[in-house]
């Protein structure tokens, strides 16, 4: 499925990686115990990307790749999203930085020149995320008001408005192209392991503003069928007290 899409984008969008884009932005994936999907990664992305990639990975066996950009960093077993996404992002030496997941599909149609040139006439906005289409039942969705976790400071910009053609956005799937500072600014808390997502943007709201760009896809092609990967990723216990501490903290409750 996944190949004949590719072809079918090839046909579409026949043009290469852009060099402004490869050499304005370095993406930065994190990765655990999914060798096959890491290395579909970054073949994928070399569709309509050239330049630098920064992958943290804090697998049992470090992930390697004989492609010259791509830089692996190993981190030790089970670190977590958190650390490894500060690791990756404290490399990145370009003003732009494409954060992403390992199991992450490019096809031609992710033309993120696109994203960039927004960012570049808009300096008002941060981040713009891809249009995330989740496989194999071909859906997206998009987060709404409620995606932030109580206590958030008030939003810069106001959920749905439209910026420049692009509608604001609380919440943004793990697949965006923002400013390098921006995201240093907030950077994510090493205090949880995986479920990092909510507490990254309830941080950012009143700080930064992100869009979505409704016409740059990007798939999410899940991994349900790797036990080891899946066992850890389930292991949320920890998280979701430490998520409760600081939140009530937040709102003056605890």
């Amino acid at each position: 499925m996944l190949a004949l899409l590719g072809v079918y984008h090839r046909m579409l969008f026949r043009m290469g990686p852009d060099a402004e884009l490869s050499s304005q932005v370095t993406i930065a994936v994190k990765t655990f115990e999914r060798p096959k999907a890491v290395a579909r990664f970054v073949r994928c992305a070399r569709r309509v990307f050239a330049g630098r990639i920064i992958v943290a990975d804090d697998s049992r066996v470090t992930w390697s790749s004989k492609d010259p950009l791509v830089k692996v960093l190993p981190l030790p077993f089970n670190s977590g999203v958190s650390v490894g996404r500060n690791v990756a992002l404290d490399a990145v030496t370009t003003p732009y930085v494409l954060i992403t997941d390992d199991d992450i599909v490019f096809t031609h149609a992710s033309r993120w020149e696109g994203a960039l040139d927004y960012l570049e006439h808009n300096p008002d906005v941060d981040g713009v995320a891809a249009l995330l289409i989740e496989l194999p039942r071909w859906y997206s969705s998009v987060h709404g008001n409620q995606a932030l976790f109580s206590g958030h400071e008030q939003p810069l910009r106001a959920p749905g408005e439209i910026i420049d053609g692009m509608p604001v956005r609380l919440k943004v799937p793990q697949v965006y192209l923002a400013r390098t500072e921006s995201i240093r600014k907030i950077r994510w808390n090493e205090e949880l392991r995986m479920l990092d997502h909510s507490d990254f943007f309830s941080r950012a709201a009143g700080k930064l503003v992100f869009v979505q760009a409704m016409g740059l896809p990007a798939l999410h092609a899940r991994t349900p069928w790797n036990r080891v990967y899946t066992k850890y990723r389930d292991d949320t216990a920890q998280d979701q007290i430490t998520l409760g501490r600081l939140w009530r903290r937040s709102q003056g409750t605890a």
